[in-house]
């Protein structure tokens, strides 16, 4: 691996203040969106339907039911372990975590800012949320970068996920066999 890979943590570091971060939750779900979320649940869970959540009454009630897709969680959490080893079987521990440090703070900076922007209400409780909302779209942030530096498809799940978030939408959670978009 060249350090061309570790470069495109740099891009996506870069990038993370020219998206339109939930600008678009609650809206609408054209053919393009659900393309990526088809190769998103492809492979974590292929047999789920899609659900548009439209509101935030609704976004809050599904990510506080603990009945959600435990397996589909830990694949994720396998293959962000998978991708991590792979860049350090090939860089520097220091280099790699060098790059990640970057990213996961510029994540941190520049969604919370925009989650405040976008997200807020008056309500305490829509606050709270869309705090929850800016940590999940950092974390992804972090997975895409680690599919994007070890040369990932385009249809990767990490990758994936992250279009769902430039697209201005919060992918919630799997949950009896359905995918929930806010």
């Amino acid at each position: 691996m060249n350090s061309i890979s570790l470069n495109k943590i740099s891009t996506l570091t870069s990038d993370i203040s020219k998206i339109r971060w939930f600008a678009n939750v609650g809206k609408e779900i054209d053919q393009l969106l659900n393309d990526n979320i088809n190769n998103y649940c492809h492979t974590l869970a292929p047999e789920s339907k899609v659900k548009q959540v439209s509101n935030w009454e609704e976004a809050i009630k599904i990510i506080n039911d603990k009945d959600w897709n435990k397996i589909a969680w830990e694949k994720e959490e396998k293959e962000k372990e998978n991708l991590l080893n792979i860049l350090l079987k090939n860089k520097s521990e220091k280099e790699v975590y060098s790059y990640l440090q970057a990213l996961t703070e510029e994540s941190t900076k520049i969604i919370d800012s925009c989650s405040i922007e976008d997200l807020d209400k008056n309500d305490v409780k829509f606050q709270y949320y869309s705090k929850v909302a800016a940590g999940s779209a950092a974390i992804c942030c972090y997975q895409a970068s680690l599919a994007l530096a070890t040369n990932q498809m385009k249809s990767h799940i990490f990758i994936a996920k992250f279009e769902l978030f430039k697209f201005g939408h919060w992918p919630l959670v799997i949950k009896n066999n359905i995918f929930n978009i806010f």
